[in-house]
């Protein structure tokens, strides 16, 4: 089956404002035979006042008020397209180390209404809140970097963030592919992410302790159109890794819009 399992809506603020059927007319025109919708999931209240820099805000998630609109819509679109494609329907949950209650409380009120998710990180803590890592490269190298004092310093702290989402209980819904997991290197060409043997095997670590979980990798093909990064998310060397130890492997075009659609999966195919 060709398979596209993370892409977003008209409901996403940093989106193009394409609308979800336009996108999923897309993808059945380049043949795919499953699609899934996966929003970013609101973030709660008391993390998003900590959240730099802090114009980043309005351009996060929908709101928790937007969160029974966009389930009911999805469903609806679900049953419109049920003869030409299989849809399935969840969110891409950010991972916030400090919010797992609220976390719990969110998959445990809408997790049931859900066939597909994505566990993710966007966010790493600085000096002075939480910094959205993939919002500006300025931010990041100002904000991140600089107060990390090193760029590996960034990169462990990011991994060791995917590392523990792995890990913590966030409840019977949680979500079982790891999204994105090289994000950190959106920016890589700026801020000089490095290969270092540390970060390998912390690379390593996350993978095989997604092969204990039994979880997925979103294999997200985003970084290879950032020009700042020029690979997907994560780059071969670890993809390979991955087929090493067995872990599904799941196409993610991260669309945002139309012309994102299908983007990269030549690139997917070639390394599968």
């Amino acid at each position: 089956m060709k398979i596209d399992g993370h892409t977003h809506t008209q409901y996403c603020p940093h989106g193009s404002g394409d609308h979800v059927e336009q996108m999923i007319e897309k993808a059945i025109e380049f043949g795919f035979d499953e699609y899934h919708i996966t929003e970013h999931s609101p973030i709660p209240l008391t993390f998003s006042s900590q959240i730099k820099p802090i114009d980043a805000l309005d351009s996060i998630a929908m709101s928790e008020d937007e969160v029974d609109l966009y389930l009911k819509e999805m469903y609806q679109i679900r049953s419109k397209y049920k003869d030409r494609i299989q849809i399935k329907i969840g969110f891409e949950l950010d991972y916030l180390p400090k919010h797992t209650e609220w976390t719990k409380h969110f998959l445990g009120e809408y997790g049931q209404y859900c066939d597909t998710g994505i566990l993710s990180v966007h966010y790493v803590e600085g000096n002075d809140g939480w910094h959205c890592v993939d919002y500006k490269a300025e931010a990041t190298l100002e904000g991140i970097v600089n107060d990390f004092g090193h760029t590996e310093k960034f990169q462990l702290a990011y991994y060791n963030l995917v590392l523990q989402s792995i890990f913590d209980d966030l409840g019977p819904y949680k979500p079982k592919r790891i999204g994105h997991m090289t994000l950190c290197n959106k920016f890589k060409q700026l801020v000089h992410c490095e290969e270092t043997e540390k970060i390998f095997t912390i690379q390593k670590d996350i993978l095989n302790s997604i092969k204990q979980h039994k979880y997925e990798l979103d294999y997200n093909m985003a970084g290879l159109f950032k020009p700042l990064c020029e690979e997907p998310y994560p780059p071969t060397h670890l993809i390979n890794y991955a087929k090493s130890l067995k872990i599904p492997l799941i196409y993610g075009s991260d669309s945002h819009g139309v012309e994102d659609i299908s983007r990269g999966y030549d690139v997917y195919l070639q390394n599968v």
